[in-house]
């Protein structure tokens, strides 16, 4: 999930030099000396404790977590990252992101309290666009770790990607898994809850949905909007659609901002036909 609230849901990706960055996030590092005094001005915010490497030529990683745990993450970082430039994405960034990974709540709150000046509002971790930084609580697992790694990637390649599909297509990696070769999203925690919702009449309708805007998306359904989003990222995946998808819809955003036509084109199918085999589908599905 991005920051909310009086964090934002900012979005600065200007090329050339921002000021609001320090020095050393002002382009990628280009060598060993490079990383080294990234890694040096890292551990003056973090502590000479920390854990730091360049991963994947783009992310500087930082943790305070065990050396074990830091390998994981790495791992999760290099997987997302070579997925989604495999099959999704073309556009690299231009500038370096920043990976804090905290080892446990603890530690995560006091970062954030001291950055910050207030308690983080997820449990979990975020995405500061304008900084160009993640920051985790890594004890709750490497979904969110995978859910936030696609935000500024995906933001890159698509800087006017609306919310509905920037969570949906995010959250898709909190729960994945290795498929003939290809990483892919599998059912998770958020199916109880939209299965729940649609029982109940409380679903939101597919042009609702791809039609609200970032603060209508993040309101008080968010919950039912990120669940509903992920699922029909996750159709389109198990449709063999989603990459095609997004090529389409990333194509012709500027005259399908919402997405619709793009679904319509791709499935071959109205909307409606589309929620209709999507709804049973939904229902049919188990977690854990």
């Amino acid at each position: 999930m991005k920051a909310s609230g009086a964090w934002g849901l900012l979005l600065l990706l200007g090329c050339g030099i921002d000021r609001s960055l320090p020095q050393y996030m002002q382009d990628v590092p280009r060598s060993e000396g490079d990383a080294k005094r990234a890694g040096e001005e890292i551990r003056k915010e973090l502590g000479a404790a920390v854990l730091f490497e360049q991963v994947e030529g783009y992310f500087l990683v930082a943790s305070n977590d065990t050396p074990e745990r830091f390998r994981q993450c790495k791992g999760t970082i290099g997987r997302v990252y070579q997925h989604l430039y495999d099959d999704f994405l073309t556009q690299k960034p231009e500038k370096p992101i920043r990976v804090y990974l905290f080892r446990d709540k603890e530690s995560y709150e006091a970062y954030c309290k001291t950055a910050y000046e207030k308690a983080p509002t997820t449990p979990f971790g975020f995405y500061m666009a304008r900084e160009r930084k993640m920051v985790m609580n890594i004890s709750t697992g490497t979904g969110t770790l995978a859910h936030e790694l696609v935000h500024p990637l995906l933001a890159e390649d698509f800087p006017d990607v609306p919310s509905w599909f920037n969570e949906g297509f995010a959250s898709l990696y909190e729960e994945s898994r290795n498929r003939n070769g290809k990483l892919v999203g599998v059912v998770n925690w958020r199916l109880p809850g939209l299965q729940k919702a649609i029982k109940a009449g409380r679903a939101i309708a597919f042009k609702d949905l791809t039609g609200t805007t970032t603060e209508q998306f993040y309101g008080d359904d968010r919950g039912v909007n990120y669940a509903t989003a992920r699922y029909l990222c996750l159709w389109l995946q198990e449709q063999g659609m989603l990459a095609r998808f997004y090529k389409v819809f990333k194509a012709g955003a500027k005259d399908d901002p919402t997405g619709l036509a793009a679904l319509e084109k791709t499935t071959g199918r109205k909307l409606e036909e589309i929620e209709k085999a999507w709804l049973p589908w939904v229902a049919g599905l188990k977690y854990p």
